[in-house]
């Protein structure tokens, strides 16, 4: 009994130390560079587990970011533009007492599943 238990301990540590791997040869494998790392890398603790996960924050250039604000104030413009182009109808409408918001008669009421997006009120109809 004595000698079977010691075969098989011998047998497990040959195997452990067949398949164990070499830390000299294991090749750490290359992060990619600053540029092209679009998600900010944390470091992981041992409680790290324990913590609430964030969502990923993006890294942006100041290229972009310009870019970015460009196309918002522009988008704001155009907004404050139609806003004031409606507010001006429905002055007028309000003089003339129309209540059809631009148009000389009554639009066409369609069913909820065919109302159309009109250009002119800027409503759905």
């Amino acid at each position: 009994m004595n000698k079977i238990l010691s075969a098989t301990l011998v047998y497990c540590l040959g195997m452990g130390l067949l398949f164990a791997q070499n830390t000299r040869t294991a090749e750490i494998p290359k992060q990619p560079a600053p540029r092209y790392q679009a998600v900010k890398k944390e470091k992981k603790s041992f409680f790290s587990f324990l913590k609430k996960k964030d969502k990923p924050q993006l890294k942006f250039s100041e290229e972009e970011r310009l870019a970015f604000r460009k196309r918002v104030s522009k988008a704001y413009a155009e907004n404050a533009k139609i806003e004031r182009k409606s507010e001006k109808i429905k002055r007028k409408e309000a003089k003339k007492g129309v209540k059809f918001h631009g148009h000389k008669r009554p639009p066409k009421k369609r069913p909820p599943g065919k109302q159309k997006f009109c250009k002119v009120c800027r409503i759905k109809h």
